[in-house]
């Protein structure tokens, strides 16, 4: 068993200090406590015993005083008013109340004795010369009427004491007087045993329980009388003028003197000492009254505990005096001694101290001619070593720290500034850390992502984002990385887009996980490259194939088209009235439509050869529109232009420009219902480096189903006899072989809307100066 362990961190000295203070004052604590437990038990075995003895004491006067009116009133019925009541004559009236008056005066207790017949009548009534004035209320019928039946339930040779509250002062002159008194009942009855009427001796409740405060002078004590429903009909100190005898009136409870377990001990009928959690002792015993009505009743005494141990302190004071003395005679013993033992020790703990703080000559100079001289040498050729070694060590660590500091500093710029997502999560897959790519590519700042569930702030709960869980966790425990996973996330506002996912776990140095690494990058970009590539690739194979079919056919329709002219000429001078012509000019009809087919596919398919230059834009619309609007009259519908006269000049070919405004004008016509309106505006960009040429309709609108087709090639929802196909596609060759654009927008009910932008060219503002 190691000693030094009992201990808390304390300097040698101070423990040596303690041990000798310890080995000093047990013994003397011992003495002393086994002294001072012995005495309070005496003395709290003789404070109960003296306790006990008083509320016997008091008990038994209270059940004498009982007892001696009870024998006075039995005097006065057997010799004074019984006969009265068994003669029912007023014979000798005044004769008997001046008995009974002299016999009130001797009475400690009595002051009142009535003569009330069976029936509630008073036929007697006196009082002794102490009452300063009768009270009323006892001596009317109601009180004979009440003292004449509870006569009546009295059984034969027995007699009733009952509490009552006697008032006196009912006229105007001042307020009620309450007198608490115990009426004490003696029925008389006849020889058959008829009630005749009953005796009653009223005592003051003052004088009957005048001894229940009366104890051993040396012992303070609190007095109580309780009825058994706890509330108090006597206190030494709350309640001491009797004015209540009757418990249902009184407004001091028991638990209101004691604590509830107090109360409870008090009122269970028995007698017994206790002691109660406020640091007080209760002693109580039950006041049993034979044959009355008041029912049980119980006397208590509380005394201070702390009044118990006066001489225990006395005592506990001069032991711990004399201990003290003791005490501050060995510490000082022992902290001389200590110093002579430790001071060497001290000595070597300031070198250590010096050492520790980097100081290189900590030399220690120590002469006690025993092991500690032994151990100071060898700690100063220690010492020596380990300033050298330390020197070494320092300048490592800090090339090491300079090294670590340069690469921690880099990493932390390619994680802050790397445009892909890099988010960290722990364990449960909450975010740690949330860099600046991810701020921009989701829209939540760095407080509003930490701490929350990766899952749920970027992916919404549903059917294919449980199984996209399950096939990650997966992978993560096959191979133990998800790498370049094709998925979706959603932003803070906006739609969900496409990214590819990289996720795997970060571990300490012993290989256990602690967290976990996110890389998302966002593919939009990419996706929509791709989309461009496939598209273009199709159109150049449908460009092909157009440019092809459009020279097979190139020859053959010339070559028909003549024949047809030459044959339609014939018909029209040989026969000017048969139906042939007619047939001709259909097949003539059809045949320039089949040429005009081929020269869109010319166009769609092949580079034009037009020379290009600058071109007026708002003219080139302009002649359009002219030659158009014979053909919006005929289908009653207004063409509407806003065309700015002020633009920049473009550079392009004007006969590509006239067929996108020709395409685009044609289209909205037919798909403008009669009595509509198409309009088209020349107007320069918002940012002023551009042109654009807008047309819109009042149509029904493209349907949504529909919209990501209208520039396909050969699509057309004109019908069998309506376009080709071409006019939308050969409008988007011919905007993008010139740089800009061509985006539709519609909605179903109110039109549509085609937008082409030109960008403008660096020589337009020389072109502007030659006059273009």
């Amino acid at each position: 068993m190691n000693v030094n362990k009992l201990f808390p961190r304390l300097t040698i000295r101070l423990k040596l200090t303690i041990a000798f203070a310890l080995l000093s004052m047990v013994p003397l604590l011992a003495v002393a406590g086994l002294a001072t437990r012995v005495t309070l038990r005496n003395v709290r075995t003789l404070t109960e015993s003296t306790l006990r003895h008083d509320l016997d004491m008091a008990r038994a006067r209270t059940e004498r005083a009982l007892q001696e009116v009870e024998q006075d009133l039995a005097f006065v019925a057997g010799t004074v008013l019984g006969p009265r009541l068994m003669q029912d004559s007023e014979t000798g009236a005044e004769p008997l109340e001046s008995v009974a008056t002299d016999f009130l005066a001797l009475s400690p207790t009595l002051f009142r004795l009535l003569a009330v017949r069976a029936d509630g009548e008073i036929i007697f009534a006196t009082s002794s010369d102490l009452v300063d004035s009768l009270p009323r209320e006892s001596s009317g019928a109601r009180a004979a009427f009440l003292y004449s039946y509870l006569a009546a339930s009295i059984e034969p040779g027995k007699r009733m004491a009952i509490p009552v509250e006697l008032r006196s002062g009912t006229d105007e002159a001042g307020p009620f007087v309450t007198t608490p008194a115990i009426a004490v009942l003696e029925p008389i009855r006849n020889e058959g045993g008829e009630l005749l009427g009953v005796i009653v001796g009223e005592a003051y409740a003052s004088r009957l329980f005048a001894g229940v405060d009366q104890g051993s002078p040396s012992l303070l004590a609190t007095t109580g009388v309780v009825a058994g429903n706890g509330l108090l009909l006597h206190h030494s100190e709350r309640k001491q003028d009797w004015t209540s005898l009757l418990a249902s009136r009184s407004d001091a409870n028991l638990e209101d003197d004691l604590s509830a377990s107090g109360a409870a001990a008090v009122l269970s009928g028995e007698a017994g000492t206790l002691r109660i959690p406020d640091d007080r002792v209760v002693s109580y015993v039950p006041l049993r009254l034979a044959g009355s009505g008041i029912g049980p009743l119980t006397l208590y005494r509380v005394v201070r505990a702390s009044a118990l141990g006066a001489s225990v302190r006395r005592l506990r004071t001069v032991a711990l005096g004399g201990g003290a003395v003791l005490f501050l005679m060995v510490l000082g013993l022992a902290m001389l001694a200590a110093r002579q033992f430790t001071g060497p020790i001290y000595t070597l703990r300031q070198g250590v101290r010096r050492l520790a703080s980097g100081e290189s000559d900590v030399g220690v100079d120590v002469e006690t001619n025993d092991e500690l001289e032994d151990l100071a040498h060898d700690f100063s050729a220690m010492a020596v070593l380990l300033s050298d070694h330390r020197n070494r060590l320092e300048e490592l660590v800090e090339e090491r720290t300079r090294a670590l500091q340069e690469a921690h500093s880099k990493l932390a710029d390619i994680l802050e500034y790397s445009a892909d997502a890099i988010v960290g999560l722990d364990l449960e897959g909450r975010v740690r850390l949330w860099n600046r790519g991810a701020e921009s590519l989701f829209g939540y700042s760095v407080p509003e992502a930490t701490g929350q569930r990766v899952d749920g702030l970027l992916t919404p709960e549903s059917a294919d984002s449980a199984v996209e869980r399950a096939v990650i966790q997966r992978e993560m425990k096959r191979h133990g990385a998800v790498v370049n996973l094709q998925t979706h996330r959603t932003p803070k506002d906006g739609p969900a887009f496409p990214v590819s996912l990289t996720q795997a776990p970060i571990r300490d140095s012993d290989g256990n996980p602690v967290g976990y690494s996110l890389i998302i990058r966002d593919t939009r970009t990419q996706a929509r490259l791709e989309e461009q590539m496939r598209r273009s690739e199709r159109l150049a194979t449908v460009s092909v194939m157009a440019a092809g079919l459009a020279h097979e056919l190139k020859n053959p329709l010339a070559i028909i088209g003549n024949r047809v002219e030459w044959m339609l000429r014939e018909s029209n001078e040989s026969c000017h009235e048969c139906g042939l012509g007619q047939d001709l000019e259909v097949v003539s009809e059809h045949t320039s439509r089949l040429v005009d087919l081929t020269r869109d596919l010319l166009s769609f398919g092949r580079e034009a050869d037009d020379a290009r230059g600058p071109v007026l834009l708002s003219d080139v619309c302009s002649r359009v529109a002219g030659l158009l609007d014979r053909t919006f009259a005929a289908r009653q519908l207004t063409l509407e232009t806003d065309l700015a006269s002020d633009l920049q000049v473009l550079e392009g070919s004007e006969p590509e420009i006239e067929t996108i405004c020709m395409n685009l004008l044609m289209n909205a016509a037919d798909a403008t219902p009669s009595g509509g309106t198409v309009t088209m505006e020349v107007r320069r960009s918002q940012f002023g480096d551009s042109l654009e040429l807008e047309v819109r309709d009042t149509g029904p609108g493209v349907p949504v189903e529909l919209r990501r087709r209208i520039f396909e090639p050969f699509f057309t929802t004109k019908g069998k006899l309506g376009g080709t196909g071409l006019g939308l596609p050969l409008c988007r060759s011919i905007a993008e072989r010139h740089g800009g654009t061509i985006a539709m927008e519609s909605g179903e009910g109110y039109g549509s809307r085609f937008v082409v932008s030109f960008p403008l060219p660096a020589m337009a503002d020389e072109w502007n100066g030659q006059g273009y």
